[in-house]
């Protein structure tokens, strides 16, 4: 069924050749990502990754995702440790541009968004575009905030960032089961790394 088919699977496909680049953006377009959004996650598909292969999920009349989406990002920003954690279903995966292998179960994926919080304690994310496909939100994003400690290879910079992208995320049963967050590290580096 092509609505199980998710974007971190057609990322997947894409970095081994299963899938051409070209269907991939016209898959996206279809979707109702914008041109920037699919551009943050072909910037990510293009990088070579560890990942581990997301299972087909299941669809099913679940909760609101956008209502869920909109918690988990309240929660967030208040940085609210516990709802976070209790968002993620115990063996979620979550694949960030940012580092080569993806997170795997709650306790690493809390860690993973600890130091984050930590690095960027003003991050404001704003939601630019949302998308529902069966039990996927497909959420473009612009981050802002000033980088005061270190992220791992990233050395705190003080500096204001402005970065672009899109998230994915894939539910099942409420739980986020797999979670991947695409982003231009070219961009990332260009404001964030040394002068």
């Amino acid at each position: 069924m092509q609505e199980e088919y998710t974007i971190p699977q057609m990322v997947d496909d894409v970095r081994t050749g299963k899938m051409p680049r070209r269907r991939f953006i016209k898959t996206l377009t279809a979707m109702g990502i914008s041109a920037a959004g699919i551009g943050a996650i072909t910037a990510a598909a293009v990088r070579s990754f560890n990942s581990i292969p997301a299972d087909q999920v299941k669809l099913d009349k679940g909760p609101d995702l956008l209502e869920l989406h909109d918690n988990h990002l309240r929660h967030q920003s208040q940085g609210n440790t516990g709802a976070l954690e209790n968002d993620y279903a115990v063996n979620a995966v979550v694949e960030d541009s940012m580092h080569a292998h993806p997170f795997v179960c709650r306790m690493a994926i809390m860690a993973r968004k600890g130091a984050g919080m930590a690095a960027v304690p003003d991050l404001k994310i704003n939601v630019t575009n949302r998308v529902v496909h069966g039990n996927q939100v497909s959420v473009e994003w612009v981050a802002t905030g000033m980088h005061t400690r270190d992220f791992p290879s990233l050395p705190a910079t003080g500096r204001q960032f402005s970065i672009t992208g899109v998230t994915v995320v894939v539910r099942q049963d409420g739980k986020i089961v797999h979670e991947a967050l695409y982003y231009n590290m070219d961009e990332v580096r260009r404001q964030l790394g040394p002068s």
